[in-house]
């Protein structure tokens, strides 16, 4: 059962040349049903294709253009089982750029398959199908979504979920269910984009205007076996969750894609959940048979200050998106359970004693290379305040990306500054990582080295690790860059010239905007 807002609201920014909206009480089947089995038991080759385009849909009962995969927000559930073999062939109809990220991936042997616009691949050109090719060695939660601009908070989003037979929590749960959650703004990134990198901007992020639970404001769970894993992600641009069942503990096995220890810490009825962080639990249904609800909640205090010059500061938006798990046998009256009361630190990671790796992984001691972090803010040139690393921020060249430019000879040690550190500040791509110690403070002499963990450290594969970094760069500038890869970033040179290309969707509504600029030894 989906409960929807019969009052949609029509944006007059937009016109009618995008697909009638589609109903928000069709949901798509893998985000209110069990996932599917797969049956297969040896590694095989899996076919998707991905028609990227921009519909009409209202999430939350507001209607506006989604960007979206076949129509759909979330986009396709992709499944394999690890050592699979996917080949994703992607059309672009946006209008604009695009490209993908699996995010959680290592790529390894296949970095030109990452996604990351001007960093390992050129943008896909419009009416341009570019296919992805690579093999997954790895069993996880992780997810796909745009890496070009800020397309991912238009919509450009989906799962993607790797089996293992190896998995030791495999006969924990009876069924597999996948839930996203994400803020969501009335407004195309685009123009958000464009005001919060205008000169003179004072402001902090624009705020949102709901929190979505697997794409919708509202929505009634369908009946649960006696124990399901949920695989829950937070697909959001900007905001920190909560999430939580009433009355239901929840019980943490994996992190990202890592199985953590059977123990009692892992256990909780509260979950903290930072952008792009995946987690899935086992939830026993062992309650009287009635309605509870899930909850997912923005917590406010974890958003900088909504001051009179951030944009959409007068949002009135519901910080928590609410959803019904329905026992088979109870009425279809709202339930009246209520919410869990938490105390822990917000804002933060959880406790390392709840989610240490199932097998116990020492962080290595021959230590080659020590990197020290600083994030700063600063207002550059133009008058924009931007978050760099080091006191430098990152301008992504899409037509002439670094790991192409390592390919190709170029002397990486000659990249500008601003060729180093990416505004990805939550998630380093091609790794899982030890965390050996976290800390406040602006300092790494704040935390002692006597409060290093080597022995069991918690490994993510997102947490606060903000850089580019060129790894074994003579090695990888042995490899053979596959001809299409290279040959995308001619089509998407001549897309440039001929379209004197903004970088912005169209809809914007703004003439030019200086994205690129020429960089030594360019071509």
């Amino acid at each position: 059962m989906v409960r929807t807002d019969k009052n949609h609201v029509k944006n007059p920014q937009f016109t009618d040349k995008f697909n009638e909206v589609e109903s928000r009480s069709t949901p798509k089947s893998y985000l209110f049903d069990p996932l599917p089995k797969l049956t297969e038991s040896s590694p095989i080759t899996r076919y998707y294709h991905f028609e990227l385009e921009i519909v009409k849909l209202s999430p939350d009962g507001f209607e506006r253009p989604v960007w979206s995969v076949n129509g759909q927000y979330p986009g396709p559930l992709i499944q394999a089982n690890k050592g699979d073999r996917l080949v994703i062939n992607v059309t672009n109809n946006f209008g604009d750029p695009a490209s993908i990220h699996w995010h959680g991936i290592f790529q390894r042997e296949t970095n030109w398959y990452d996604g990351m616009s001007g960093q390992t691949q050129c943008p896909i050109p419009n009416r341009i199908s570019f296919t992805y090719n690579y093999t997954v060695d790895q069993f996880g939660t992780f997810w796909y979504h745009s890496h070009f601009l800020a397309q991912y908070v238009d919509g450009f989003v989906g799962p993607l979920i790797v089996h293992d037979s190896d998995d030791p929590y495999l006969d924990s749960y009876h069924e597999d269910y996948v839930i996203t959650v994400s803020d969501w703004y009335h407004s195309p990134s685009a123009p958000l984009l464009v005001q919060r990198l205008a000169p003179h901007y004072t402001g902090f992020n624009p705020y949102p205007d709901a929190a979505l639970i697997s794409g919708l404001g509202q929505y009634n769970c369908s009946a649960a076996p006696a124990e399901i894993q949920i695989r829950i992600i937070n697909t959001s641009a900007y905001a920190f969750f909560t999430f939580s069942i009433d009355n239901h503990p929840l019980k943490i096995i994996k992190v990202e894609g890592t199985p953590v220890k059977n123990v009692s810490a892992a256990t909780m009825n509260v979950l903290q959940l930072h952008i792009a962080q995946r987690y899935s639990v086992i939830l026993t249904a062992d309650q009287p048979i009635d309605n509870y609800y899930i909850r997912a909640s923005i917590i406010d205090s974890c958003l900088l200050p909504r001051t009179n010059n951030t944009i959409n500061y007068n949002s009135s938006i519901n910080f928590n998106a609410t959803g019904i798990l329905h026992y088979h046998g109870a009425d279809s009256k709202n339930p009246t359970s209520t919410a869990y009361p938490f105390t822990f630190p917000l804002c933060q990671d959880l406790n390392a004693s709840s989610i240490r790796p199932y097998k116990d992984s020492p962080a290595p001691t021959n230590v080659t290379n020590d990197f020290v972090f600083n994030i700063t803010f600063a207002r550059n040139d133009d008058d924009v305040g931007l978050l760099g690393i080091n006191n430098s921020s990152f301008m992504p060249i899409f037509n002439n990306p670094a790991n192409q430019r390592v390919m190709l000879k170029e002397n990486y040690t000659d990249f500008d500054e601003d060729q180093n550190p990416t505004n990805h500040p939550f998630h380093l791509h091609g790794h899982a990582f030890w965390i050996i110690a976290q800390g406040p403070g602006a300092f790494l002499s704040n935390i002692s080295t006597s409060e290093y963990d080597l022995e069991n450290p918690v490994i993510r594969d997102t947490a606060i690790i903000p850089t580019q970094l060129i790894e074994r760069p003579t090695e990888f500038s042995n490899r053979t860059l596959p001809d299409d890869v290279r040959a995308l970033c001619m089509q998407f040179d001549n897309y440039k010239k001929q379209k004197r290309l903004t970088t912005l969707p169209r809809d914007s509504k703004i003439k030019r905007i200086r994205m690129f600029r020429k960089v030594k030894n360019q071509f």
